[in-house]
């Protein structure tokens, strides 16, 4: 549903003319930090997203919302584009209905016809329609974009799947979080990354910088 994006003062936009500068910029689709960040920044880093037998259950927006938070005087109130995987099950065609659009799907059990049809109706207000607008095209992984002011990175918050791309207007960072990585790269100049590697609670790669060919975690 838009109003995820309305309410938090975005948009989607209507085409993917936003993001068009950075697949000529992306390394060989791969593991590497070269693929999630377009090359031509100063320096990089890369933030972990705490997970396993300590951590069971994933900490893919409070880790995103801290990293944000650091880049936040950097940003101001410029726009931020926001780019999110074209194939996340919670998103459906606006032709379909959210309550049985292939994807997701609700259960109870044992099964009530009732209870079905609540679960359902549940289910279809936290589904998100893909926007009527062409995707950004990179290689392998097409992207759904939208723009607003920083805190609307955050919009589609309750599905759980963090956005694999962010950047402000000025391009003066860049966010990658490949899909199926624990791991959230940075782009900026030097003066930013300090500034996350700095940060407590991040754990940057052990307070160092990353180079272009630095093999993000997956998430296995």
């Amino acid at each position: 549903m838009d109003e995820y994006l309305t309410v938090a003062g975005a948009s989607w936009d209507p085409d993917p003319t936003a993001g068009q500068w950075i697949g000529p910029l992306l390394d060989v689709f791969g593991a590497t930090l070269g693929h999630a960040v377009p090359a031509g920044y100063e320096t990089y880093a890369v933030v972990p997203i705490p997970w396993g037998e300590e951590m069971p259950e994933r900490q893919d927006y409070p880790v995103l919302e801290a990293l944000l938070q650091q880049l936040a005087p950097f940003t101001g109130a410029q726009i931020v584009h926001t780019a999110l995987w074209e194939g996340w099950g919670w998103l459906y065609d606006r032709d379909q209905d959210p309550r049985t659009a292939p994807g997701s799907a609700a259960f109870v059990f044992p099964h009530d016809e009732a209870a079905l049809r609540q679960a359902q109706e549940t289910m279809a207000r936290r589904r998100v329609a893909r926007p009527d607008a062409a995707p950004l095209m990179l290689p392998e992984r097409n992207y759904f974009l939208w723009s607003g002011p920083l805190s609307s990175v955050a919009a589609l918050r309750h599905n759980g799947d963090i956005p694999s791309l962010i950047w402000p207007e000025d391009r003066s960072w860049f966010i990658g979080a490949p899909i199926y990585t624990s791991d959230i790269a940075v782009g900026a100049d030097g003066r930013i990354i300090r500034t996350v590697l700095d940060a407590p609670g991040l754990h940057a790669l052990g307070a160092r910088r990353a180079t272009r060919d630095e093999v993000l975690q997956g998430d296995d």
